[in-house]
Formats: C-alpha cells, structure tokens, sequence
C-alpha cells in the first residue's frame, strides 16, 4: 500500500458481531466445531461488508488450526472482494477471529486429551 493511501476500515462491523461470535465459540464443545463457527461469522462478516457476496462463497473460506495458514479465502470470493483484501482491514479482523477460534480450538483439544486421559484410567480400574 503506498504511504498516504486511504485505507478502508471496517471495524464497526467486527464489533458488532464480536459479541456474538466469542459467545458461539464458547457454546462450541468439541473442537472440530470450531471451524464451523468460525467459517459462520467469518462469512457473516463479510456479507456485512458487501451484501452482494454469492451464499455459494462461503465454501471458500477455510479453517485449519493446525497449519500455519490458519485460515484461507481462496478462489471466487477472494477475486470478488479484490482490493479490499489489500486496501482495508479486512484480513486482519478475520485474523483477529481467527485467532480467537485457534486459542477454543486448543483449549478444547487440551480438555479433550485430559478426559481422554481419564477415561483410561477409569478403564484400567474396572479390570
């Protein structure tokens, strides 16, 4: 982006849905539902920033916590929103809620190997 440039900010909407989405994250118990949540509001935010966005495009946007590429808009969507990928906030407010649906997604997975830690020591208990 060249010094001086406008940069357009869309802030305002990832407040207005940040409520909602920490909200859904934390009703999430399992964390390969983390992705879903995440695509959801990562989704519904855009459409917030441009109504016009095809429903068939939110199968474009991806989740993977465990890589480093933790999330990705690919194909069609990413050719829609064009400049606005690299003339706005845009990828550093779903770098944001990404973030937050990777800190879940652990926390889920720590909870989930304790549990399954305890399960085998129940297991191991009853023979």
């Amino acid at each position: 982006m060249i010094r001086g440039e406008k940069m357009a900010s869309f802030v305002k909407f990832e407040k207005e849905i940040e409520s909602d989405y920490r909200r859904a994250l934390d009703d999430v118990k399992r964390p390969d539902e983390i992705g879903k949540v995440f695509v959801d509001y990562a989704f519904r935010f855009l459409k917030m920033v441009n109504e016009e966005i095809p429903a068939s495009f939110k199968d474009e946007i991806s989740f993977n916590p465990e890589s480093d590429k933790v999330f990705e808009i690919s194909g069609d969507l990413r050719e829609f929103l064009g400049e606005l990928i690299e003339k706005s906030d845009l990828m550093a407010i779903l770098e944001r809620m990404a973030s937050s649906a990777v800190h879940r997604y652990k926390k889920l997975k720590k909870d989930d190997e304790r549990t399954d830690l305890f399960r085998l020591g129940e297991n191991a208990r009853a023979h």
